[in-house]
């Protein structure tokens, strides 16, 4: 039985046990069972097929949720975008990977053309003539799911069922035992969202999608008052909360069996902070869309190694190898290759191209673009992504080891390293660094005593915060382009 088969039987078998809860609505399994059918009933109506691509654009997380079922109820592929997309990328998306149907809550301004429609709430109350389904169809794609497109066009990766399984059952793993109720203020578009997700209501938990906007303390209270036994938060989020929470004598959330940090890395500091004053359940995988979960870090290991992703899941192989696939040492920096059982089926480019570079990925093995090395403990750690390397006068700088030793100055409360173009060097290091103005001076003090000049950014910014995507990922590429030759606020060193 296929995942989409199998989450079906599930809402068929759990009742009146609650499924799904947001703002004042709540759903049941049975109720969502009959709202899925309506669906997918409707969806029929507007033309819509098995093997059709339908683009689903909505704000709320629960019609998000029931529309990606229903479109399994016929056979077709969902891909779920960001309900803040301008309408030229729901246009360039729909063109580039054939979208047969994009449903939204609002048309967007603007003159490109796309197929739209405007998703009717009604659909799931009424169906325009009573029919049966199947348990679902399975053959086709569970997703096509779009890479984060942060250093040019978005690849889509085609997700099986099979590997969505694969995938849920890893989240499942980390929460036996528990009450199985899950709250997430993130959206659905994020794929790692929407695995927590199906997880819970595979094992028939309960989901509280929490309003995306938050401050720190009503996020604590929302998990304190729904007694949550599980969420899963992006790093920046969870370093907000272990600021508000400050140092404790014991966990603030030791009922939260599990907290995920999900999307980009995560400093040390944040992870024993975390781990110590939020809950002990905190651990953090490394993943891509293009592999799945490769590693994990918890517990005992948290404590040990926290500048480390972890060890590789049980079911996971890692290698270490060169630009040209050579297997490198223990110690050594290289990109990191990962044999798992979650590969994505296939993965397109714009114009609804296949992508298939033997250099990237093969039968069960894909290589993500992270640069990292395996110490003699069987502990990998991140060095930094490939695309994002600074190559400067051909010396190969990385930004996360700049970052790291910035961060060592107790003024600096976050960082971000960059390399801009530069006609002499090829490219220059800037660095972006959040710390009070007055003390601008001693931390260039501080870089020019730490970092070797070949090395030292060439332009430091002090900066108020940086910009993370919703699932947490530093958005180098924007601070980039606010860099200019002599801009406010900068100093060349």
């Amino acid at each position: 039985m296929g995942f989409g088969k199998e989450i079906l039987a599930a809402f068929a078998s759990h009742g009146e046990r609650v499924a799904m809860l947001s703002g004042h609505e709540t759903v049941t399994y049975a109720q969502g069972l009959s709202q899925i059918h309506r669906l997918a009933a409707n969806f029929t109506a507007l033309g819509l097929r098995r093997g059709d691509r339908v683009g689903l654009a909505m704000v709320g997380n629960i019609d998000v949720v029931l529309s990606i079922l229903a479109c399994w109820q016929i056979g077709a592929t969902p891909t779920v975008m960001d309900f803040r997309a301008p309408r030229s990328q729901r246009a360039k998306s729909a063109r580039d990977f054939t979208l047969a149907l994009i449903l939204e809550n609002r048309s967007p301004p603007g003159d490109d053309v796309y197929p739209g429609m405007l998703f009717q709430q009604d659909w799931r109350h009424a169906a325009p003539a009573a029919r049966s389904f199947a348990p679902g169809d399975d053959s086709n794609p569970a997703f096509l799911m779009f890479s984060s497109g942060t250093t040019g066009d978005p690849k889509g990766y085609l997700q099986s069922h099979e590997a969505l399984a694969g995938r849920v059952a890893g989240h499942r793993r980390g929460v036996p035992g528990t009450a199985m109720r899950f709250l997430t203020p993130m959206v659905m578009s994020y794929s790692a969202t929407r695995h927590q997700v199906f997880s819970y209501l595979r094992n028939g938990g309960t989901v509280n999608f929490f309003p995306p906007l938050f401050t720190p303390s009503e996020l604590i209270e929302a998990l304190l008052s729904f007694k949550a036994s599980a969420t899963a938060l992006p790093p920046p989020v969870i370093s907000r909360l272990v600021r508000e929470v400050g140092e404790r004598s014991a966990a603030l959330l030791p009922d939260v069996a599990v907290l995920f940090s999900i999307g980009g890395p995560a400093t040390p500091d944040d992870k024993l902070a975390a781990y110590r004053n939020l809950s002990p359940g905190y651990r953090i995988n490394y993943s891509s869309s293009l592999t799945g979960a490769i590693s994990s870090l918890s517990d005992a290991d948290l404590l040990a190694k926290p500048a480390s992703a972890g060890r590789p899941l049980a079911d996971v192989r890692i290698e270490i190898v060169d630009p040209d696939g050579r297997p490198l040492g223990t110690g050594q920096n290289g990109l990191i290759k990962a044999w798992t059982p979650t590969m994505v089926s296939a993965v397109m480019l714009a114009g609804n191209k296949p992508f298939i570079d033997p250099k990237v990925m093969g039968p069960g093995w894909g290589i993500p673009g992270d640069i990292g090395f395996i110490d003699d403990e069987g502990f990998l750690t991140i060095v930094d992504r490939e695309s994002d390397m600074i190559v400067r006068g051909g010396v190969n700088v990385a930004p996360q080891e700049l970052e790291k030793l910035i961060r060592q100055h107790p003024k600096v409360r976050d960082v971000a390293v960059a390399g801009f173009p530069d006609a002499t060097m090829g490219q220059e290091i800037a660095a972006f660094i959040v710390a009070e103005p007055a003390g601008q001076a001693e931390i260039e003090a501080f870089l020019r005593a730490n970092i070797a000049s070949d090395r030292r950014p060439r332009e430091i910014r002090i900066v108020t915060s940086l910009p993370y995507s919703d699932n947490g990922k530093l958005l180098r590429r924007k601070l980039v382009e606010t860099l200019s030759p002599a801009g406010p606020g900068s100093q060349r060193t």
